[in-house]
């Protein structure tokens, strides 16, 4: 497996044109470069009128969630999510019933009530996993996920499967039922791209869709400590963890950070651009216990593994909320977790923490990241910060005031307790920060100013001057 190295994309993308809403260059502090978020301010403008809307919005959506009135897409929506990734059925609710809730779609179908909601297509999962990196033929009516479906029989046919979502027969029988059209179409992938493949080959996956992801649920899933994933992914120098593959991977502490999801984020990026340009990515987040085991997330966590997603330049994330083991196995956790007629909705996942309280912890994170849309849209501020101590970060700079992101914790390096961290930001000014939502002032003394993280899930937004 080649060795996966973790490189920045925000130093070699060329700079599209600046926002106007941005401080100007000639008035930026030395060092400091503006950067556009990926894909630039009207990517989905330029494909198409339907895709427009989701230029203007952190995307925020739960996977394959299933509401089947305008009670249940009530509930989505009072969550503060805006968009359902991969909307099955049936039974799910009318587009209509989904429109007038002010929910938006990116679907695997068209009816005829198909309107102004459906924004965006989801055509394939994980066809790097489950097919393989390969041209080879492949039987869309075969229903079957491995590489049976391939032609010949046990062949690699990923990318045929990924290119026909992509380009292919919309009207044919097994197809995703939506047209090509020019609407953003999102594919997502797995651990080949991740891990298991080598660049060329997961960069050619990348090609296949508008809206870039990949999923690896570092909090829940321990096969992610082994040398072939996580081991050499994280630490590729390490002579423990990845041994040139033959290490003996990362330790539990290692992998359950929320710093590391930041990871699916760059790595996806990184191989973007080898094709050339940048596409906007999302994130998946596990809401609860996604696999057949006892593993399960807690709020905290859930709320800071989607933070480093977007710190680490993601646009949207997609709320894994199904539950396939735990005590509270549910495939509408989300519906359930807000409706208190459900049996589910005290269900406990973890002790003390039930399905309710989880959409609670999710309706705060989303609180939080729509009331701060247009800064998180805005352009990043390279060499704006730099940080002492294992925190993760990422400066903007939005309608004139400089922001700061800081997630405690980086890539398999577990942040002590209580740390203390020291920020210099670039112009060395004497002033204030503001600690967004938190209802506290820092100073600010010749660029610099410190703040305490108390564990792994510790976040916290700062606004300068």
């Amino acid at each position: 497996m080649a060795i996966l190295l973790l490189l920045s994309l925000q130093a070699c993308l060329p700079v599209p044109p600046l926002d106007p809403t941005t401080t100007p260059p000639g008035s930026l502090p030395p060092g400091v470069a503006l950067q556009a978020i990926d894909g630039g301010p009207t990517y989905f403008a330029t494909k198409s009128a339907k895709s427009a809307w989701l230029d203007g919005h952190i995307l925020l959506g739960a996977w394959m969630e299933q509401p089947e009135n305008a009670t249940e897409v009530a509930y989505d929506a009072g969550t503060g999510d805006n968009i359902y990734w991969g909307l099955p059925g049936p039974p799910r609710a009318d587009y209509n019933v989904i429109r007038a809730g002010g929910m938006h779609v990116s679907a695997p179908d068209t009816t005829p009530a198909t309107g102004s909601e459906t924004v965006a297509y989801d055509g394939s999962d994980e066809s790097d996993t489950n097919y393989g990196p390969d041209s080879n033929g492949w039987d869309p009516n075969s229903n079957v996920y491995n590489q049976s479906a391939c032609i010949p029989l046990g062949s690699q046919c990923g990318y045929t499967a990924a290119n026909f979502f992509y380009t292919g027969q919309p009207t044919s029988y097994g197809s995703p039922g939506y047209p090509i059209d020019g609407t953003a179409v999102h594919q997502g992938y797995g651990k080949g791209v991740l891990f298991l493949e080598s660049d060329p080959q997961a960069a050619t996956f990348m090609k296949y869709s508008d809206i870039l992801s990949a999923d690896s649920y570092w909090i829940t899933d321990p096969d992610l400590q082994q040398p072939s994933q996580g081991g050499c992914a994280l630490l590729p120098d390490s002579a423990t963890a990845c041994g040139d593959g033959s290490g003996s991977g990362l330790t539990t502490a290692q992998r359950q950070l929320p710093a590391n999801y930041g990871y699916d984020v760059k790595q996806i990026k990184r191989l973007q651009a080898l094709n050339g340009g940048s596409k906007p990515v999302v994130v998946d987040i596990e809401t609860g216990c996604p696999f057949n085991n006892t593993n399960c997330t807690t709020p905290a966590q859930m709320q800071a593994a989607a933070w480093h997603s977007l710190i680490a330049g993601a646009r949207g994330i997609i709320w894994f909320q199904h539950n396939f083991g735990g005590p509270c196995v549910d495939f509408r956790s989300i519906i359930d977790g807000s409706n208190p007629a459900s049996g589910m909705y005290n269900c406990q996942q973890t002790p003390g923490v039930t399905l309710h309280a989880m959409v609670t912890a999710l309706t705060a994170f989303n609180a939080e990241v729509n009331g701060l849309n247009d800064v998180l849209l805005s352009p990043f501020a390279n060499g704006y910060v730099t940080t002492s101590g294992d925190v993760s970060t990422m400066a903007k700079d939005s309608n004139g005031s400089f922001y700061i992101f800081a997630g405690s914790g980086r890539l398999a390096s577990p942040p002590t307790a209580n740390q203390q961290v020291t920020f210099t930001v670039a112009g060395a000014p004497t002033t204030t920060v503001t600690v967004v939502n938190e209802n506290r002032t820092i100073p600010v003394v010749n660029g610099v100013f410190s703040d305490t993280f108390a564990d792994a899930s510790s976040v916290h937004i700062y606004k300068v001057g």
